[in-house]
Formats: structure tokens, sequence, C-alpha cells
């Protein structure tokens, strides 16, 4: 009974700092994205974004949770762990589309996908789970001229 009570506790407090950790690195983040681009800059915010991945690095690469925000310029996105940042010019945006899966990766909902041209990758694509997918995907394709690619 000891060992359990025992193994309960280490639990516990794993989780217990685990979630402190990603609750200061989430804070953290949400600064440095705050000086780089204020909120009178944003034109939209997705404070949590699901990330599914860049084609261009195919399968094997790691999801993660960041911020993914839209300026008059770009869609940026800053990924918590591991550090990763992706920024896409509005100009070099090809198509926007909501597939059902990236890269072989599904959450049984609609992602945000962006087709772009890439210096180092040529024509790529990225896509995110964000909460209010049809006001970004519109947004985007307003402001870049694009036709939905579904």
């Amino acid at each position: 009974m000891i060992h359990a009570a025992a193994a309960i506790i280490v639990i516990l407090l794993t989780v217990g700092l685990t979630v402190m950790f990603l609750k200061r690195r989430y804070r953290k983040v949400r600064e440095e994205v705050a000086l780089l681009h204020p909120e009178h800059s944003r034109l939209m915010t997705a404070p949590m974004a699901n990330f599914f991945g860049r084609r261009s690095l195919g399968m094997g690469q790691v999801r993660g949770n960041g911020i993914l925000l839209l300026t008059r310029e770009a869609v940026h996105f800053r990924m918590l762990l591991p550090r990763r940042e992706l920024t896409i010019p509005l100009r070099d945006i090809v198509s926007i589309s909501t597939p059902g899966s990236f890269l072989g990766r599904s959450r049984r909902m609609k992602l945000l996908q962006i087709d772009f041209h890439s210096a180092d990758a040529g024509e790529d694509s990225a896509a995110w789970l964000v909460g209010d997918l049809d006001e970004w995907a519109d947004r985007l394709r307003g402001m870049t001229g694009t036709e939905p690619a579904d």
C-alpha cells in the first residue's frame, strides 16, 4: 500500500511540474511574440494552434502547439516546444485549403493548410488545427486573392 501511495505522489508531482513548466514556457513565448508583433499589428491570432508540420520536412517531424498570427505582411507561427518558427509572406501564398488530414495525420477536424513558395524548399505547405478555421481561411483568401483549393 505504501508503494502505491508513493507511486501516486511521484506521478502527481511529475504532472504538476510538467504543467508548471509548460505554463511558464507558454508565457515566455507569448512575451516574445508580443515584442515582435504587438497587438496593434495583428489581424488575427490563434493562441494555441496545433501545428501539423511542413510538407517539405516529411512525416517524421514533431507536431506541436504554438501561437499562429496574421499580420498585413505575413502569417507567423511560433511553436512552444521544440522552439520552431515559420513565417510565410502573404505574397508567397499560392492557395488556402481546409483538408481533413495533413502528412497522414488527422484529428477528425478540418485543418488550415497554406500552400506557398519557399526560398529553401520551393513549393511547400504547412497545416494547423485552429479554432476559428472558416474565419482564418476566408481572411487569408481575401488578403491573398486565392480561391478555395478544396
